[in-house]
């Protein structure tokens, strides 16, 4: 969930382009400010996977809800 939150963020952050420049890029400003509202949950480094678990842990969250697998359905191409 968090990298889902982490690429809105980072497709949002083109949009902000309303306050001064500064030596930050948009999407670090962005980050900041999500961070400084309690918004942003630290990144948890995740152990590696083949392709066989990953397909299996997929398999496991599919039909969960329709948005999960809408979710998952979207990025099926990305990931691979």
């Amino acid at each position: 969930m968090n990298a889902v939150a982490g690429a809105i963020l980072d497709a949002s952050a083109d949009n902000d382009l309303s306050s001064p420049p500064t030596p930050l890029t948009p999407q670090q400003r962005l980050r900041a400010r999500a961070a400084a509202m309690g918004m942003l949950a630290r990144e948890i480094p995740a152990r590696p996977v083949s392709k066989a678990e990953r397909d299996r842990i997929i398999a496991s969250a599919k039909g969960i809800g329709p948005i999960v697998d809408r979710l998952i359905d979207e990025d099926r191409g990305r990931l691979e």
